[in-house]
């Protein structure tokens, strides 16, 4: 089985502030649900976490850029890692993630390289 990450970008950088609180509960039971059935299929490897919309880049001269600045399409939202052994396996787990209930989201999936 080849592992994936599975990279969130976009969505609204206010959601956590407008969100109720049984909205924010409702949301997570979504999360702990599709984790859960990946878990039993031993294709969770990590839920991930969600990231804050702001940050910096810092480049080896120790240049700091504020990614605030960036458009919020592009800005990392939050990942997870899961396992797959075919490309339709993938799909249907990605199709599956709950992080399309919100909108303006696209992921970027990446397999991670083997090291030995």
């Amino acid at each position: 089985m080849n592992t994936y990450m599975l990279i969130y970008l976009g969505g609204d950088p206010e959601w956590h502030a407008k969100t109720t609180p049984e909205e924010m509960a409702a949301a997570m039971a979504q999360w702990t649900q599709w984790m859960e059935v990946l878990r039993s299929k031993d294709q969770l490897v990590d839920g991930g976490v969600p990231l804050e919309f702001g940050g910096v880049r810092v480049n080896k001269e120790g240049m700091v850029t504020d990614i605030a600045a960036s458009e919020f399409k592009e800005l990392v939202s939050g990942f997870s890692l899961v396992k797959a052994e075919t490309d339709e396996q993938l799909m249907e787990i990605i199709k599956a993630c709950p992080i399309f209930n919100h909108p303006e989201i696209e992921v970027e999936v990446r397999k991670v390289m083997c090291m030995g």
